[in-house]
């Protein structure tokens, strides 16, 4: 494996029985992947798995404010997505919670994602999202979670290539 496919993996795994953390390192600068995420329309761009589209509802962001988005199918089927972010320090930090509707409602993660600058251009992604319980940590891991979090990357790398032009 080249280092250009391994540093392209997305690193999932899970230090505790209640937290997932995600690695991801991006061949673009920190604050052009801080761009992607917190743009609304950017993100509608990459954030999920390819066979859905993506609308933004609401999106405040800004500590104390709110997001709300939507993932469709191409059968109308919808995924909605919503929380608050807690910290937002360009270009470094965002700590939001992460909630989705379902019956009965959940408790929501609180997701630290990091971006951190490795120099030349590269950007290494860290996301840790911690929940209140072992089953609903793996309540999200067999949703496919991990599928759409590695065709959206794949999908931000493409953005990226993209806006660097």
């Amino acid at each position: 494996m080249s280092d250009d496919t391994k540093q392209r993996e997305t690193e999932i795994t899970t230090p505790s029985d209640t937290e997932i953390r995600i690695e991801r390192t991006f061949d673009a600068p920190r604050e052009l992947v801080w761009e992607c995420h917190a743009d609304p329309d950017l993100l509608c761009e990459w954030l999920g798995p390819r066979r859905l589209t993506m609308r933004v509802e609401e999106y405040d962001f800004r500590p104390g404010g709110s997001y709300r988005y939507v993932h469709s199918d191409d059968e109308g089927n919808e995924h909605v997505f919503f929380g608050e972010f807690l910290e937002v320090a360009e270009p470094e930090l965002i700590v939001q919670t992460f909630c989705f509707v379902m019956e009965p409602p959940v408790p929501p993660s609180i997701d630290r994602t990091e971006f951190v600058d490795l120099g030349d251009g590269r950007t290494r992604l860290v996301t840790s999202s911690e929940f209140e319980s072992k089953e609903l940590r793996d309540g999200l891991i067999q949703s496919g979670m991990e599928s759409g979090v590695v065709q959206g990357y794949a999908r931000l790398d493409e953005l990226l290539e993209r806006r660097r032009g």
